[in-house]
């Protein structure tokens, strides 16, 4: 890499407080520039995103990923160009970060529409209501196959007596029993 260009650049910012808010992006961008490389060649040799690096020079606060990722990003960026890495990460601080708690934004946010989702009140009863009338409609459907009559038809011999009003006298009937015989 040729960067001379950037170190002659480097030293018309002697310090990061002298840089404006767009002088850090600038620096980086004329360093780039002038080093002949473009976008996506610093892009491979450093391993950031092109995106990343077009926020950087363009001081796109929203564009950038969390402040220690950003911070990480312009100190790769500069020492890759041969800047004061450190400097321009100070300077990167004192126009981004300066307000902002360490730990990041910390102020409470409202929630997604799909957390603040809620039923309306009585729908629990009526999914359960709904539940079991379905379930009885499929019971009292169901194939009439399924519903095999659970006592046997009365036999022939007991029909008549089964019929008639006088159940006490109960006919003798014989039963003969049919075995296999295995041989």
């Amino acid at each position: 890499m040729d960067a001379s260009g950037a170190l002659h650049y480097q030293s018309e910012f002697s310090s990061a407080a002298e840089m404006t808010s767009e002088g850090i992006g600038d620096a980086l961008r004329f360093a780039r520039q002038r080093a002949k490389l473009s976008i996506a060649d610093v892009a491979a040799a450093t391993k950031i995103s092109t995106e990343y690096l077009e926020a950087i020079e363009s001081m796109d606060r929203a564009a950038l990923p969390q402040r220690a990722y950003a911070l990480g990003f312009v100190r790769c960026y500069a020492n890759h160009l041969g800047l004061n890495a450190e400097e321009m990460v100070a300077g990167f601080k004192a126009q981004f970060y300066d307000d902002v708690s360490p730990l990041g934004d910390l102020s409470p946010r409202p929630a997604p529409a799909w957390v603040d989702f809620r039923l309306p009140k009585g729908t629990g009863v009526v999914l359960i209501i709904a539940c079991a009338l379905g379930l009885a409609t499929w019971y009292g459907l169901r194939a009439p196959s399924q519903n095999v009559a659970a006592v046997p038809p009365v036999p022939e011999a007991l029909a008549d007596w089964a019929n008639s009003k006088d159940l006490s006298n109960v006919p003798d009937i014989s039963i003969t029993y049919v075995t296999l015989d295995d041989s």
